[in-house]
């Protein structure tokens, strides 16, 4: 299922590109997620991966009737900049769920900062039920945005 979301940062693009490229701006963004001391995170030029398994609590119980075993959760971005600002491609998988996320954003300046549009694709390959849970996760996106410009914003504020 297709979505679209705008995210405002009060950094420049510059800034907003050195934070997602972090190692510890991904622990602190994904590690609530995970299960302790399972992730393990790189940077390799301008692409960061996160891996870690997902901490079974937050599994839904609708779903944890199709999990078998632990699911282990593995997040890759990888940035460009231009003259136009900065451009990215996400790709989200779950091994031992059939469920993905594939996005590209364009991060560029505005008045207050920068503006992170992204335009991207859940899929969730159950059948039935996917097309429900697809739409369930994308109605949700607004709560993660909200989390993301807050994170993001104190972490840009703490390392300037």
């Amino acid at each position: 299922m297709q979505f679209t979301q705008s995210i405002s940062y009060p950094g420049t693009v510059n800034e907003v590109v050195a934070m997602y490229l972090t190692p510890a701006y991904l622990e602190r963004r994904f590690g609530q997620f995970v299960v302790e001391g399972s992730q393990a995170v790189s940077v390799e030029g301008e692409r960061v991966s996160f891996a870690g398994t997902v901490r079974p609590e937050l599994i839904p119980a609708a779903a944890a009737r199709f999990v078998k075993s632990d699911l282990r959760i593995s997040f890759t971005e990888e940035w460009a900049t231009n003259e136009a600002g900065a451009a990215s491609r996400t790709s989200v998988t779950v091994d031992g769920a059939p469920v993905s996320v594939e996005a590209t954003s364009t991060l560029t300046s505005a008045e207050a900062g920068s503006v992170r549009d992204v335009t991207g694709n859940v899929s969730v390959r159950v059948p039935l039920l996917g097309g429900r849970i697809e739409k369930e996760a994308v109605a949700h996106l607004g709560r993660v945005v909200e989390r993301e410009q807050a994170l993001a914003a104190n972490w840009l504020e703490e390392h300037r």
